[in-house]
């Protein structure tokens, strides 16, 4: 047996191509079951006295994705499927449709402002923590509603207040970077210091103990963590719940500000100034974020009129600087006394073995 059940539509720039995100899956999954726990609630309201929905009610229903139909960024359509001959209790397919129908008109109440419906209980509510989380700030779901109604609009904020209106917090997926500050590993829990705000605790699954380990207490290293954040009322982040993805970026700072140089383009300097190879500046930034020294201060970076790399370390009585000449992967290193005048010279092969070090140990006898 198979009924078309819901046409939902997805706007929002990902969706331009017609095309839904592998991630909305697991939107699409909580509103399954979300319509199952709404439609057993509305049959034992229905049948007072009865503890149990009848035998096969849930089994009788399941949503497949059947393909995109119509205009608009995306729109899905959702197939209800029952397996083979499956014969469904009496009335059953009247509550899965009154539930589609009562999850709309509960967005729609969010929407304008409303009282939600009193036949929708409040502790189901929570399953919007679920049920588009994936949407970012520009995007929206619209779910259709019966006679021909306008249709319910489900985007981040309608989603929000749903979820609020049953509880205190509600969670929503983040991607945060920070440092790594301390680890406790009987509560599997780590403490991300944000660049931009206070610490936050972070749930630690197995996976990611090694790299945890490894960052812990380097302020030069940055872990960015993917997950689901709880947020209170009025938008403050109170813990990451669950913990999807970790990267960790050795030597931050010093790669945002190389980062910075890839944006140069011919011209850079009045008029003047050729702007580095790209793939050649990937290189000597890939080189130098890997290997930097932890004892070694972050130099000045710029780029040369010729399109080259130039790093600079100044410390009393010393001035030390390094031009990388691109695409060439040589270095000349210079270092003067400023109170003296000596000057001392060098000259390495980046593409030696062993040269990077040789680079780090000449900054190093000066600093």
């Amino acid at each position: 047996m198979k009924i078309d059940f819901l046409k939902p539509r997805f706007t929002g720039a990902r969706f331009d191509e017609h095309t839904l995100p592998v991630e909305i899956a697991r939107d699409l999954a909580a509103y399954e079951e979300l319509i199952i726990e709404l439609a057993k609630h509305l049959w034992l309201t229905d049948h007072p006295g009865r503890e149990r929905v009848p035998k096969g009610f849930e089994k009788g229903f399941s949503l497949h994705l059947e393909g995109m139909v119509g205009e608009g960024s995306a729109k899905p359509l959702l197939a209800w499927v029952a397996a083979g001959a499956l014969v469904l209790p009496a009335g059953s397919a009247n509550y899965f449709e009154q539930a589609r129908d009562l999850v709309a008109e509960c967005v729609s109440a969010s929407a304008a402002n409303q009282t939600l419906p009193a036949n929708f209980p409040k502790n189901l509510l929570d399953y919007f923590n679920l049920f588009g989380r994936s949407l970012r700030d520009d995007e929206a779901l619209d779910l259709p509603r019966p006679n021909n109604a306008p249709p319910a609009v489900l985007n981040p904020e309608r989603r929000k207040a749903l979820v609020l209106a049953a509880q205190r917090v509600y969670t929503k997926d983040v991607e945060l970077s920070g440092i790594v500050e301390e680890t406790d590993y009987a509560k599997q829990t780590f403490r991300l210091r944000l660049k931009d705000g206070p610490a936050v605790i972070v749930t630690l699954p197995d996976v990611f103990k090694e790299s945890v380990r490894a960052a812990g207490g380097k302020d030069r290293t940055v872990a960015t963590v993917k997950g689901v954040g709880v947020y209170d009322a009025w938008d403050r982040l109170q813990k990451i719940a669950e913990t999807h993805h970790l990267e960790l970026l050795p030597n931050a700072a010093l790669a945002d500000e190389l980062e910075e140089l890839m944006n140069l383009e011919d011209g850079w300097y009045e008029g003047r100034g050729k702007a580095p190879d790209k793939a050649h500046l990937a290189w000597a930034t890939e080189e130098l974020v890997k290997s930097f020294p932890e004892d070694l201060p972050f130099p000045l970076t710029a780029s040369t009129s010729d399109g080259g790399l130039f790093l600079e370390w100044i410390q009393n009585p010393w001035r030390i600087s390094a031009e990388l000449l691109l695409p060439a992967h040589r270095c000349e290193l210079q270092a003067t006394n400023i109170s003296t005048g000596q000057s001392e010279e060098a000259e390495l092969d980046l593409d030696q073995d062993g040269n990077w070090p040789a680079l780090f140990s000449f900054v190093r006898d000066h600093v």
